[in-house]
């Protein structure tokens, strides 16, 4: 086997596994697991506004350090 050969069988295998990748990535099986990923930041918001709103009422969130 000369090295052209391998080479050329390596670039199909690599070109099969992208082509997989883009199919799972664009796959409507994983859209919503991909819309839920993508709204994670803004869905993380509310335990936060909850929190502070926690520290507003307890003391306005001082501590005793200063």
């Amino acid at each position: 086997m000369s090295v052209s050969f391998v080479q050329s069988v390596w670039t199909v295998i690599a070109l099969v596994i992208f082509i997989g990748i883009v199919v799972w990535a664009f796959s409507k099986r994983k859209k919503a697991d991909f819309d839920r990923a993508g709204r994670m930041a803004l869905d993380d918001d509310k335990p936060v506004k909850e929190s502070m709103k926690k520290a507003a009422t307890s003391g306005g969130g001082k501590t005793n350090e200063e």
